[in-house]
Parts: C-alpha cells; structure tokens; sequence
C-alpha cells in the first residue's frame, strides 16, 4: 500500500515537474538551435580534412560525437552557453577550411570521400532539407526524455499558455518537415487536374486513409498505453486522449480533404486564410477563454479541446509549407537547371552577375541555391514581423496554435532552412575551389610532362574542368550518413525513441538522477536509436509504417 502511495506521489512530482512553464524568448530558442546547425559544418570539414575515405564505423563515430552529443549538451548543462560553443564550431570549420584550401593547392586531392553525397544534386533530395527533418526528429527525441531530469532547464519545456519554448517547436517543425516533402510541394504543374472534384477527392481521400490510419492507430496505442500503465500525462498539452500522432493524423485529413477543391498554387493564400479565420474565432467566439480556463471536462469534445481545436492552426501551418516547398523545388526545376544526361539529373545553372566598382569590372558566379537562400531568409524576415504584431495582439501559444505560435514556427523554420542552405552553398564554394586546384596542378603536371603549349593547356583545364568539377564525388560532403538514416525511416526512428522513453521512465525515477548520471542515459538513449536507424539504412530496411 506504501509502495502505491510512493508511485501515486512521484507521478503527481512528474507531472508538476513539466507543468506551468513560461518558457523562454524567441532569440534564445534560436541559439539553443544554432550549434546543431554549427556542429554540420564542423563535421563536414573535419571529413573533408582526412586524405583518405574513413571507414564507416569511424564516420558514424566522428557524426555521432559532432552533431548528435552536442545536442545533449546545450540543451541540459551547456543550455547557457550555447553561443560559445557555436563560436568555437564555427571558428575551427574556418580553420579547416583554410587547410583544406591550402592543401588543394599543393597536392592533389583525392575527391572520393563522400560516400553520401550521390543525391546532393539530385532535382527532388536537397541535403539542406534532409539536414532539416533529420535534426528535427533527433532534437524532438532527446527533448522528450530530457525534459524529465532536472538537468533539462525549465525554460525549454512546454509553456503553459502563452510564450515561447524549446519544445513548443516540435510539433510545429513536424508539420513543417511532412509539408516540404509532400507530393503537393512537389507538384510542379499548378493547372487544375482535368477530372472531377469528386474523382480528386474519391484519390485523395484514398491515399489519406492509407497514410492516416497507422498514425490513428499509433494515437489509439499510445493512450491505452499511457492509461493502463499509470504513465504521467501532462493534460493540457493536448487534452487526455489526444495526442502528437492523432494531430498528425487529422492535419493530414484535413489537407487532404481541402487539396482536392483548391489547386496547390494557392496553399500560401489557404494557409494564410485559414490561420486567421482560426484567430478570428479563437478571439471572438469565447474559444480562446474555454480552451485556457478550468472548465470540467467531461466529454470526448471537452476533455481534448487542446488537441481538436489547435488543428486548425496545424493545417495552416501545413499549407504555408507547401508553398515553402514549391518555393525550393521550382527552384531547381527543369526550367531553371541545365540536364546532365550523363548522370540523369538536373544540375542548377551558374549564372554571372556583371558589376562596375571603383571603375573595375567584377564578375560575380551565382548560382539558384544563393537566389533561393535569400528568398528564405527574406521569408523569415517577413514572418518575423508578422509574429511581433501577432505576440503584440494575440500572444504566441501552443496550446491554442494561434497566429502567434503559427508565424513564429514558420520564422524559426525558414530561419533554420536558411542557415543549413548556406552552408551547402559554403561548402560547394569550396568544392568548387578545391577542384579547380587540383585541376591547375594536374594540367601543370601533364604540360610539364608532355611539353604542352599554352594553348593546349588552357584546353587542357577546361576539359578536366568539365568532367571533374561537375563530379558526384566532391571532397566536403554535405548530409551525415546519421542524418540521412533518420530520415530513411523517419517515423519509425520516432516510435522507437517514444517507446525507449517510456521504458526509461517506468524503469527509472528521473526526477532523482544526478547530473551526470542523466547525461550517460541520454547519450545512451540517442545512441541506441540512431544505431537502429543506421542498421536499417545499411540493410536498405525501409520500414513502410
């Protein structure tokens, strides 16, 4: 009977534990980010740097240590320093660079390291989309055990009604992440179909059940088994049935339903609508005041109010990603981007900007990846104001998924989407550079060797230029193999570290773990998962869930 009393009590502990938060400023959400996004560049330096292709277990090693246990720390002890360590990633990547740089000059390089960048190129597989869902889903996954040790600073956790937080982000990063790979993102043709609304609906509504009732049933299981094994709830962060799967679930319904009447090129026009015809009713209608008050919950409607009514927040969100997601693949589509029948697919064109300064005539190369980075981050400056005028108004909150919350979430995302294109775009720079090094000490060597005149040399570099540069294989690769094994099996990369959390939880009193004792857990934890992905990526083990 004690025993009972003792669990009844450490359960009323937990669910205080991760309550009535306030969260933290929208600045600081940024930065906690920022050494993840810092820790790609480094990673992809210090591979770049070895002469020799490393060998997969030692990749995997030098990822894990550089992008993934970084997480651990900034988002527990190193929370408060989050912009020196990205000072210090960012500062030794400049370094490596220049060594990489310098090398180039002096030696061949070897341009064979790259056991991942096959697809960089590819029309539809950007690595800064791939880097975008990979992080989300790891930093969600550490979020959700971390929040239960004290090491994880409160101002992270999930807010109680209105601010900003860590961990407010993650089902908003979630819709955002299905959004830009959805077929409507990539459906280049905006003309309505020739058949009927009806046909289109009967098709949409057929891939809808097929995609929907796994995460239904993911929803279902999740509370009977939160339910029948006494398993602490926080209540007002979706209601007591509800939960994240059943809002992925509904939010596909929804966009599905609304896809089959409107065309795709207005889903930035229907996210918009329907964002505000949500904060119409929310601050009219009494909504807003029910949703956030004490009232009893003693029906389906009422006891989940959080959940049902913060859909209509979540498809805007969806809409608005869509029409980010066309914005990146029409970029790269055929019109833009010159076709490579020797490798099949479509490679952005480098386009010449001619300007006069000082009197001096300057040729600056771009290319569509530093067009559409700026597109973003413009994007993310609009949507900043946005969300200044809407917290000014409305508040930002998740538990309503206002305008507030809905402009801030696209803010942070096209934030975070321009960073990691910047480094792309940084690190082809430097490929490019390297390359042509190499180039330049190779045709160097063959003149020498065969008694070339300068014409025949210059021929010489532009041969080598064309077939070398445009290589599959460049030196400083751009997605970690642990990135793309998380997104190889998403979902199921989800479930299971839902499933180790609650086993870590029942088995463990986490509220009463010492420090250092919780850091071993939680690298243990994300160790175990990302091996798991990593098998079935080796094993090309895609999970269909």
């Amino acid at each position: 009977m004690e025993s009972i009393i003792n669990e009844q009590r450490y359960k009323r502990e937990q669910e205080d534990f991760v309550s009535n938060h306030g969260g933290s400023t929208s600045q600081e959400i940024l930065l906690a980010l920022l050494p993840n996004i810092c820790g790609i560049l480094l990673t992809a330096t210090i591979i770049g740097l070895l002469k020799k292709k490393p060998d997969r277990i030692i990749q995997t090693c030098i990822e894990f240590v550089l992008n993934v246990f970084p997480c651990v720390l900034c988002f527990t002890i190193l929370s408060n320093y989050t912009i020196t360590v990205s000072i210090i990633m960012i500062v030794m990547s400049i370094i490596n660079f220049l060594i990489i740089l310098d090398r180039s000059k002096n030696h061949n390089m070897n341009h064979d390291n790259n056991v991942n960048s096959k697809n960089n190129n590819n029309l539809i597989k950007r690595p800064f989309i791939t880097n975008y869902r990979a992080l989300t889903n790891i930093i969600t996954s550490i979020c959700i055990l971390a929040v239960d040790f004290q090491i994880f600073p409160r101002k992270y956790a999930k807010t109680e009604i209105y601010g900003y937080s860590l961990m407010d982000t993650g089902v908003g990063f979630f819709i955002i992440s299905n959004a830009l790979v959805s077929q409507e993102s990539r459906a280049y043709n905006n003309e309505r179909p020739k058949w009927s609304i009806f046909k289109k609906f009967s098709e949409n509504t057929k891939n809808c059940t097929k995609n929907s009732a796994f995460l239904l049933l993911l929803g279902f299981g999740r509370f009977i088994a939160v339910e029948f094994s006494g398993y602490q709830r926080h209540i007002t962060e979706y209601g007591i049935h509800w939960n994240f799967f059943i809002t992925l679930a509904f939010v596909k319904i929804f966009t599905s339903t609304i896809s089959s009447a409107i065309s795709t090129k207005y889903s930035l026009l229907s996210g918009i609508w329907i964002i505000g015809m949500h904060e119409y009713a929310l601050s009219t209608k009494g909504i807003k005041e029910w949703i956030l008050g004490d009232s009893p919950r003693n029906d389906f409607i009422s006891a989940n109010r959080e959940g049902i009514l913060s859909i209509p927040g979540y498809v805007g969100i969806y809409f608005i990603g869509i029409a980010i997601g066309k914005l990146i693949y029409t970029t790269y589509n055929t019109n833009n981007c010159h076709y490579d029948k020797t490798k099949n697919y479509y490679k952005s064109k480098k386009q010449q900007l001619s300007i006069i300064l000082f009197g001096k005539n300057i040729n600056i190369h771009y290319n569509k990846s530093m067009i559409l980075c700026i597109k973003l981050s413009l994007i993310s400056v609009q949507s900043c104001a946005v969300t200044l005028f809407c917290d000014f108004n409305f508040g930002v909150s998740r538990r309503l998924a206002n305008s507030g919350y809905c402009s801030w979430i696209i803010t942070l995302s096209t934030a975070v989407l321009t960073l990691l294109l910047l480094i792309e775009i940084m690190t082809d720079v430097i490929n490019v550079i390297c390359a042509k090094n190499s180039i330049n000490q190779s045709a160097a060597a063959a003149a020498a060797a065969r008694g070339l005149n300068k014409k025949d040399y210059k021929s010489k570099i532009k041969y080598m230029e064309k077939n070398v540069i445009d290589d599959d294989n460049p030196l400083i690769y751009q997605c970690p193999e642990i990135f793309e094994a998380v997104n190889y099996n998403g979902l199921a990369f989800f479930l299971i570290s839902n499933l180790l959390t609650g086993v870590i939880n029942m088995s463990t009193k986490t509220l009463y773990v010492g420090t250092w004792q919780s850091i071993q857990i939680l690298v243990l934890y994300i160790a175990v998962v990302i091996f798991f992905s990593i098998c079935l990526y080796r094993c090309h083990i895609q999970l269909k869930l």
